[in-house]
């Protein structure tokens, strides 16, 4: 497998413009402290669900906030996660990312004493040569994570 990036550009005045760029999202969570940059494939297939204080706890131990980013089905039933961003407090992180098991993902950004930290699916959940199954992969693969995520200052 392997991940092909595209763009579409279009001269505008004496600069280069990218034509799928102004087609973008920008997820913006001020209480959590980051945004999120989607990309335009994501449009109208996803749904964000966010949770904080005991609620966020519920998901993630000791997690300050969660956000999921969710693949909706077209038909609106069937809905999985394509990733989730949980922030802890830096203590809190130090002591959930040595309990034993499988990590819960990896640190993505640390400010202010909170610490970042992505979560994505093990496996695709919907049967790979199925229309869910290979726009799910389509979508997870169209995100640069590194490019998109971003504190707010």
């Amino acid at each position: 497998g392997g991940y092909v990036d595209h763009l579409i550009l279009t001269w505008e005045g004496n600069k280069l413009k990218d034509v799928l760029a102004d087609n973008q999202e920008l997820y913006t969570n001020p209480q959590a402290n980051f945004s999120l940059n989607l990309p335009a494939s994501w449009n109208g297939h996803y749904k964000v669900n966010q949770y904080a204080g005991a609620n966020a706890h519920e998901i993630m131990p000791t997690a300050k906030h969660v956000v999921e980013f969710d693949y909706t089905t077209k038909d609106g039933k069937d809905a999985e996660m394509l990733l989730m961003i949980s922030v802890y407090s830096k203590n809190d992180w130090s002591r959930f990312s040595r309990e034993e098991g499988p990590p819960v993902g990896s640190v993505i950004a640390e400010s202010n004493g909170m610490v970042y930290v992505l979560t994505t699916p093990q496996s695709n959940p919907f049967d790979s040569q199925s229309k869910d199954g290979k726009l799910f992969d389509q979508l997870y693969g169209d995100l640069n994570i590194k490019k998109s995520f971003e504190l707010i200052k």
